[in-house]
């Protein structure tokens, strides 16, 4: 039996209904109230001589009730009143971004000469923090001052002003991490936040003291104490140096033979300046090198300048040089002094440095010795000279303040030589001392290294032919093996030795390779194939893969038409 209730008796017995119980909870509107705070309310970070309390107080509102991108405030003031450079330069900002607020402000004027800028930050103590915050700063509560929050959960904030001596000290080298900025603010939830409020607060810092226009860190210039820290000379360097010497090449190589008594760290620069201090303890070469000192003394001095590179670049230049002389010295110790003087100009525009000569402190090592024994220091100059006069200098390189050039040509040379001798070949000397030549030809010998010799078809010619031609004698043979091609390729240099894919089709009868000698000396690199019973020439070069002229070309045609048919009288009487 049922009773059906009428509606005021159903809602008075709700409670008993559990279905209508349910129906009536999702009729009913949620009445959620959003909290005004999740982010949280936390206390004031900035200074209230620079930002008020309201207008803070405002800006921790207004956060709270954003999306993530946009969870940032900044604060600014008119400056520039009444002149047509008006505008609103930013003092503080305000943001949070993965459960941490931030905050930097610029002294107030009264306070400028008491610090250069200050920081803070806020987070709080839950394991939403613990996981997102950094690890410098979730672990940094024993400095921070803690505030009870709402629901017992405790708030943690930090915050200090930086002085100009936090920033000169060597302890304050950490204030270039910039503590500002959030970690990550580069993605795309905190693009909006760096772009529009951490570089308009950094600008604003640039203002407000000196900085070098063309280095990206905003301290750079505010630590430099003298012309050691504006040269960039390193710290462990500067540190042996005499400030009273100023920058000098006696003062610096005073330096290295006093760091050297007792080194606690390895430093390159120190160790060649005391190396081959007789060399630049000469006065010729001491004033070369003393120039490029100056450079940076000049440009330290002058107060026009705001760039750090014109008083760096002549210290690495001054580096540079040493390097060169350095490298030379090692490789020939016994190098008259006067070299140094007369080829300063190679030594400061060639990186010999670059050059590979492996290990060239011991005197056992090989190619060290061999050099020494057939190379004449005065030819690796003329080398030098030669080069720069070939070549020239293109552009300007920003770390010298000049144009200069690597030796890769030698540098590969070397590398190719040391091969040969590590492997205990043969090297010979040549008769001449010429890089391209030299090259070529350790090019060659090192290829036979890389590449074991391998016989070759010899199908076309198994034996060479000559025909002679306006008196001259024209020769046409293959190559033998690999080695022999190896050779011809250096001695018309060109790639046909090296590249292995050529040996390889011969071996497998895809193409021939012939060449040509006129009078006993390498004239023609040719490439020949066969197709329905023609011969036709793929590839045809002269000497450095010239192209042949329309007269060295119809003189070609006729001489390898008439030894064609000499190899034909020689297979018919076969």
């Amino acid at each position: 039996m049922q009773f059906a209730l009428p509606s005021n008796l159903q809602n008075e017995l709700l409670a008993y209904d559990p279905t209508l119980k349910v129906l009536a909870q999702q009729a009913k509107p949620k009445t959620t109230k959003k909290s005004k705070y999740p982010l949280g309310n936390i206390p004031h970070l900035i200074p209230h001589n620079v930002v008020r309390e309201s207008d803070q107080q405002a800006a921790i509102d207004h956060i709270n009730q954003q999306k993530a991108p946009d969870r940032y405030r900044v604060f600014t003031t008119p400056v520039d009143v009444a002149t047509p450079q008006a505008r609103l330069k930013v003092i503080a900002i305000l943001y949070h971004y993965e459960q941490v607020w931030y905050a930097a402000w610029l002294p107030p004027k009264q306070e400028a000469d008491q610090y250069v800028y200050g920081h803070g930050y806020a987070f709080k103590n839950t394991s939403a923090a613990a996981k997102t915050a950094p690890h410098h700063i979730w672990t940094s509560k024993d400095k921070c001052i803690e505030h009870e929050g709402t629901r017992g959960v405790q708030t943690f904030t930090y915050s200090i002003n930086i002085t100009k001596g936090d920033i000169e000290s060597s302890e304050g080298s950490g204030w270039r991490a910039y503590r500002w900025q959030a970690c990550n603010l580069h993605c795309q939830k905190g693009r909006e936040i760096r772009d529009h409020c951490v570089r308009p607060y950094e600008a604003s810092l640039r203002e407000d003291m000196p900085t070098w226009s063309d280095s990206r860190g905003l301290f750079e210039r505010m630590r430099c104490k003298n012309i050691f820290d504006a040269a960039d000379i390193p710290p462990l360097m500067a540190k042996c140096l005499d400030v009273e010497q100023g920058l000098t090449v006696d003062n610096l190589l005073n330096a290295a033979i006093e760091f050297n008594k007792n080194p606690t760290f390895p430093s390159s620069t120190l160790c060649v300046l005391e190396r081959i201090s007789h060399i630049i303890s000469k006065p010729a070469i001491k004033k070369l090198l003393q120039a490029e000192l100056d450079r940076c003394v000049l440009a330290y001095n002058d107060t026009g300048n705001t760039q750090r590179k014109p008083i760096t670049q002549g210290f690495r230049t001054f580096v540079h040089v040493i390097d060169s002389i350095d490298w030379v010295n090692r490789l020939w110790p016994d190098c008259p002094l006067d070299h140094y003087q007369t080829y300063y100009k190679e030594l400061r525009y060639i990186r010999l440095s670059q050059v590979r000569t492996n290990s060239i402190s011991t005197s056992s090592n090989a190619f060290v010795g061999w050099l020494r024994e057939h190379m004449p220091v005065a030819s690796m100059f003329t080398i030098l000279r030669k080069y720069l006069e070939a070549y020239g200098l293109k552009g300007i390189d920003p770390e010298v303040g000049y144009a200069r050039m690597g030796f890769y040509e030698l540098n590969d040379t070397f590398s190719m030589a040391i091969r040969i001798l590590d492997h205990g070949k043969e090297l010979m000397p040549p008769k001449r001392w010429r890089i391209n030549e030299f090259h070529d030809y350790v090019q060659a010998e090192s290829w036979k290294i890389q590449n074991p010799n391998e016989s070759l078809r010899q199908d076309l010619f198994p034996e060479p032919i000559r025909v002679t031609r306006n008196g001259e004698t024209w020769s046409f043979f293959q190559p033998v093996d690999s080695h022999q091609l190896a050779m011809w390729g250096q001695a018309v240099r060109n790639c046909v030795g090296s590249a292995s894919h050529y040996a390889d089709d011969i071996k497998k009868r895809k193409h021939f390779i012939v060449l040509c000698m006129i009078d006993g000396k390498p004239t023609f690199t040719i490439q020949l194939v066969v197709d329905m019973g023609l011969m036709s020439v793929k590839q045809i070069a002269g000497v450095a893969n010239q192209r042949l002229t329309d007269e060295q070309r119809e003189a070609y045609t006729e001489a390898f038409r008439e030894v064609l048919q000499q190899r034909e009288k020689q297979l018919q009487s076969a």
